[in-house]
Order: C-alpha cells, then sequence, then structure tokens
C-alpha cells in the first residue's frame, strides 16, 4: 500500500512538472513569436537609437552615410524597416546616417542649358537653386552665368553638396543695348492658370514654358505653383519677355 502511494505521488509529481514544463516552453515560443513595432529612427543621434533599440531586443547596421543641412551629425536620415512595420525580436535594422561633413562634388556646367534641364541637373547632384535672374542676351531661357555666395562659379570647381546656386537666364531680347520697355513681374504664385495668363497679357509679357506637377484633368482648375522669373517687389523684366510657369491642379 505504501508503495502505491509513493508511485501515485511520483505520477502527480511528474504531471505536476510536465504542465509547469509545457507552461515554460509556450511562453518561450509565444516571446519567441512576438512581433515588435519598429520605433521612428528619424532625427535620433546613435547613442540615442542604440539605448531605444536594445529596449526592444532589436539590433542595428549602419548601411551608409548621406547629407542633410541642418541635422546633427551621426543622426538617423533613413531606415528600413519603415516606422510601424513588425518584425521578430534580434531583427537588424538597417539605417543611413548624417555624414559629419557635406560630401564634395564638382560644380557642373550649366551654360546655354535651358532653365528646367539646369533645375533638374543641379537637384540630381544634391545641389539648391536659389534666385534666377534675367539678363539682356538672345538665348532665351538659357543659363548664361552661374553664381555662388555672390561670386561666379566655374564648371569643375569643388563644392559641398546641399550647395545653393544661383543662375541668370538669357531673357531673348537682342544684344544691341537699346534700352526696351520694362514692366514689373507679376506675382502668378498661387493664381488660377487662367486668370495668370490674363495677367500675363495685361503687363505685355508671354507665356513660356509650363511645367505640371502632377495629373491635371482640367486646367481651368490648375494653379501656379511658382514662375521664372520670380516675382520680387520693384524687379522690372523687359515687355515681351516670356514667364515661365510650374502648375499643379487645385486641391
Amino acid at each position: 500500500m505504501k508503495k502505491i502511494s509513493i508511485s501515485i505521488i511520483a505520477a502527480i509529481v511528474l504531471v505536476v512538472l510536465m504542465v509547469l514544463g509545457a507552461n515554460q516552453f509556450l511562453s518561450i515560443y509565444t516571446r519567441h513569436d512576438e512581433k515588435i513595432p519598429v520605433p521612428a529612427l528619424y532625427g535620433l543621434e546613435v547613442p540615442e537609437m542604440q539605448n531605444l533599440l536594445d529596449e526592444l531586443g532589436l539590433r542595428y547596421e549602419i548601411r551608409d552615410s548621406l547629407f542633410e543641412e541642418g541635422m546633427p551629425r551621426n543622426a538617423v536620415l533613413q531606415q528600413d524597416p519603415d516606422t510601424g512595420e513588425f518584425v521578430k525580436e534580434g531583427r537588424i535594422i538597417y539605417v543611413s546616417i548624417n555624414a559629419s561633413e557635406s560630401p564634395k562634388i564638382l560644380m557642373p556646367d550649366l551654360n546655354q542649358k535651358n532653365i528646367h534641364q539646369a533645375i533638374m541637373i543641379l537637384e540630381s547632384l544634391g545641389l539648391k537653386v536659389g534666385k534666377i535672374d534675367t539678363t539682356n542676351h538672345i538665348a532665351e531661357d538659357a543659363v548664361i552665368e552661374q553664381w555662388y555666395k555672390g561670386k561666379k562659379i566655374r564648371p569643375d570647381e569643388v563644392i559641398g553638396q546641399g550647395s545653393v546656386i544661383d543662375l541668370v537666364i538669357g531673357d531673348g531680347g537682342n544684344q544691341s543695348g537699346v534700352m526696351q520697355d520694362e514692366v514689373d513681374i507679376p506675382d502668378l504664385e498661387g493664381l488660377n492658370y487662367g486668370d495668370a495668363r490674363i495677367l500675363l497679357d495685361a503687363y505685355g509679357l508671354r507665356l513660356g514654358t509650363v511645367v505640371v506637377k502632377g495629373v491635371i484633368s482640367d486646367s481651368s482648375q490648375a494653379t501656379i505653383l511658382s514662375q521664372i522669373p520670380s516675382y520680387s517687389p520693384g524687379t522690372k523684366i523687359k515687355r515681351g519677355s516670356k514667364v515661365s510657369l510650374t502648375i499643379k491642379e487645385k486641391i
């Protein structure tokens, strides 16, 4: 009888241990398969990012260095997977961080390039477009001069990515030196496309290149996003000159 009691107790203990073991296994398995939302890392410096990912059981790897003006050095600029995506514990988050200094590039040769082509070239190289002025030149809408920090800049000069480049373009006028009538540059930004064309006619100006941003189903519903030459109070332009527009559909 005593042996039977011992056997029963042993069996009960074994069952209890099996249940506890199963619960422990299920707990571990469940945590192993737990999905963690990826936090927003943009703007965090590396030590902050590392602490945050450590707390969540995630790892990181720096993929490359980019440059964004105004951001702290070694701050996160891009991440993969992106914010809000769900990953398992231990997943590597790949990040791109802000370089300690602006990468150096060679200034492109924009001479005689159409203004819109010149803008695309500058932006593709990570440069910014500053002021766009006009000068009396037969090459209408073509770049005549390129300036950096108040001085002309030659092609192939070393310059920092993110630098601002000012441009001077031709107005299509003659080069005889004879003064032509001048009118104020109208402020067209935000106007309806049709109203802008009427205003150009009223000023004795012509419509230049029209760049469309996005999809426009009805041009009468489009508004002016930007203009070249840009508006500045008191700035004059020769009568008959062209004004190029960038338009988008009114939302």
